[in-house]
């Protein structure tokens, strides 16, 4: 592995710097050596001054420095410190390659050792704990002083920005709950509506049993549900009145459909058309669009 000196190293041993065989990376005019082992070929390209390179090795230096600037040692404060404070043996000052586990952060650093990566990430994961806490412990301190109560923490805090006398004093033991006008309102059952609201239908595909619908025919299965409903409504009410029971159901003006939707006026149906047409079966000889012209005022039925 490439250093800075052999201090302490064997004199068979191939001096620094060199490279170790299995070395992947590019070395200048390597390719044209041979008839040496591998680590005192790169050692010898290394420190040739003829052969065109950077003049800095791969790797850094991994001997300690004597000395730590100021940015290293507040990291290892704050990592040392919240080792004595969790317990946490885990996420330390000095991870180890190879480890598996998750590194708050450590998506963000790219490009320089495992261990100095660790170290950096897991230290900014500690200062936004920190930060956290800390904000989290200054909204507690500012509810105290507006309940009247003494903080926890003696620290300076940022003035009130209030209009309001401290302590507050509140208004009601037990305020009524707010209610907002645009809250959405589960929709009562068709058969519970007013017989004036167009609601009260059952939408089309609906399977379930519609009381008074069996004798309607002919229109739109919205239409026919609405009127049905409504005739059960009234059979309710006027059973009611008989027995003398309060009626909590109240009869409105009725909604007559407009048949002219389903059964056009100076004209025919579509052919295909397979809704139920008032006389039709008594009619032959035409085509289905002259036969069904008018069909609610044709003369079989207009008595109807």
């Amino acid at each position: 592995m490439p250093g800075s000196n052999g201090k302490g190293k064997s004199i068979v041993m191939t001096p620094d710097p060199y490279h170790t065989p299995g070395y992947g990376g590019f070395c200048p005019q390597f390719k044209y050596q041979i008839g040496q082992t591998f680590g005192r070929t790169t050692s010898r390209l290394l420190q040739d001054t003829d052969v065109a390179s950077s003049g800095r090795l791969v790797l850094a230096d991994i001997e300690p420095s004597a000395s730590l600037d100021l940015g290293q040692q507040r990291r290892a404060n704050i990592l040392n410190s919240r080792v004595q404070s969790w317990g946490d043996q885990k996420l330390v000052e000095k991870m180890v390659p190879g480890y598996t586990g998750f590194i708050p952060k450590g998506q963000h650093y790219f490009g320089t050792r495992y261990a100095e990566g660790c170290r950096n990430s897991i230290c900014d994961f500690e200062l936004d704990r920190r930060t956290y806490k800390g904000k989290m412990q200054e909204l507690t301190d500012l509810e105290a002083l507006q309940t009247g109560r003494t903080p926890r923490t003696q620290r300076d805090l940022p003035p009130l920005k209030t209009k309001q006398v401290h302590p507050l004093k509140s208004i009601a033991a037990q305020p009524e709950p707010y209610q907002s006008p645009n809250v959405v309102k589960h929709m009562l059952s068709p058969f519970e509506m007013n017989n004036a609201d167009p609601n009260k239908n059952f939408m089309s595909g609906y399977t379930g049993f519609v009381p008074r619908s069996r004798g309607l025919i002919g229109i739109g299965y919205p239409i026919i549900t609405h009127h049905a409903l409504n005739d059960f409504t009234d059979d309710v009410a006027r059973s009611q009145s008989i027995k003398g029971l309060p009626i909590t159901i109240h009869r409105k003006e009725k909604i007559v459909p407009d048949m002219n939707g389903v059964y056009p006026v100076e004209t025919g149906l579509v052919p295909h058309y397979t809704g139920h047409i008032p006389g039709q079966k008594f009619r032959y000889g035409k085509t289905f669009g002259h036969s069904t012209e008018n069909a609610m005022k044709h003369p079989l039925t207009a008595r109807t």
